[in-house]
């Protein structure tokens, strides 16, 4: 399996994944035959690239940190959520506990899994996707930073919704090309603690869910916003949604900028241990967060181009990669012979 740019795909190609839209629903299956025709369909989607099925890479899988069938569900839920105008906060206070568990359980599943693939959105429906981002994102953090189940509960409720006071601000601001005005920035810049005020106001969530909505865009070193809150007066709860959403943003495409490779994305993170982040959680998000994702190409020191096989736990630069000229395979982590070769760029 291999990931290319919509660019790159030719007619007579096989999906590798599932394509799924903002609501869950499935667009195209895997293994299903790409026409020139639904090529241009995904890219007038917003789709910028999908997984391929291909003789190079047979074998090759990426193992889901979550499941196709409860990422369905999360998307619906989501998407609904967000668009509704009358809520009813009983029913769906119980529908979000229930899924949120399913979740996590399907996470701490498989205690090895990491956050190791380029995933499958388009920019139309971002802030569904994003949203199921963060979340999941966040569970895999939170899991290995030691957090009990109901911790993980908190969390991952926190992530799912921390984008929620979005519904209050319109979307032609939020997704503006142009500058926005003096009002408009005060506008976007409250949307932590207009979603807070909206979960506090009509739901019973743990307050912690609530804390946890109100600090994902404050900065450790006390830059950020609602409140400048700093270090241990941050929830964290926040403090990984933070490293979450700001991973998910910066490697999503949106109007107003192309999506960022996930290499440059954790080189950002890495930048900003310390001021913009938590650097106790950013320990834990480099070893589980790959840096060139399985199937997505690489281009090595040597000049040579190859697609990621493997990663490896706490050597995330160094994976096992297939040269494509050739066809050979070099583990980056163990061959002697290949210890002078690097990973210059993930190339998408």
């Amino acid at each position: 399996m291999r990931y290319l740019p919509i660019v790159r795909l030719q007619p007579g190609m096989a999906l590798g994944q599932d394509i799924y839209d903002g609501e869950g629903r499935m667009l195209l299956a895997r293994h299903f035959i790409l026409s020139k025709e639904h090529i241009e369909n995904l890219d007038n989607y917003g789709f910028p690239g999908v997984y391929i099925d291909d003789e190079f890479t047979a074998g090759t899988e990426i193992e889901q940190v979550l499941s196709p069938e409860i990422k369905c569900r999360v998307l619906k839920l989501v998407h609904d959520f967000f668009l509704k105008e009358e809520h009813t906060p009983e029913t769906e206070e119980e529908e979000i506990r229930e899924l949120i568990l399913d979740v996590v359980r399907d996470i701490l599943s498989d205690g090895d899994v990491m956050y190791n693939m380029m995933d499958l959105k388009n920019y139309d429906e971002y802030v569904y996707f994003h949203s199921v981002n963060v979340a999941t994102l966040a569970a895999v953090i939170g899991a290995h930073y030691g957090m009990s189940e109901y911790e993980l509960k908190v969390l991952t409720t926190a992530a799912l919704l921390h984008d929620i006071g979005k519904k209050f601000v319109k979307v032609d601001v939020l997704n503006a090309r142009r500058s926005l005005t003096e009002e408009e920035k005060r506008l976007v810049l409250q949307h932590p603690k207009l979603g807070y005020e909206f979960l506090k106001r009509n739901y019973n969530f743990d307050p912690d869910v609530c804390e946890g909505v109100l600090g994902h865009h404050e900065w450790y070193n006390g830059e950020g916003y609602p409140l400048r809150r700093s270090g241990e007066d941050i929830s964290i709860y926040a403090r990984i949604v933070k490293i979450a959403d700001v991973y998910d943003a910066m490697t999503s495409k949106r109007p107003y900028h192309d999506a960022m490779s996930p290499s440059d994305a954790v080189e950002y993170i890495m930048a900003m241990n310390e001021s913009e982040f938590d650097p106790k959680i950013v320990d834990v998000f480099l070893k589980w967060v790959t840096v060139y994702p399985v199937g997505c190409e690489v281009e090595l020191s040597d000049g040579r181009r190859a697609v990621v096989l493997e990663n490896f736990h706490d050597f995330l630069l160094r994976p096992k990669v297939k040269v494509l000229e050739s066809g050979e395979i070099i583990n980056l982590l163990s061959d002697q012979d290949a210890r002078s070769i690097t990973i210059t760029k993930l190339a998408v």
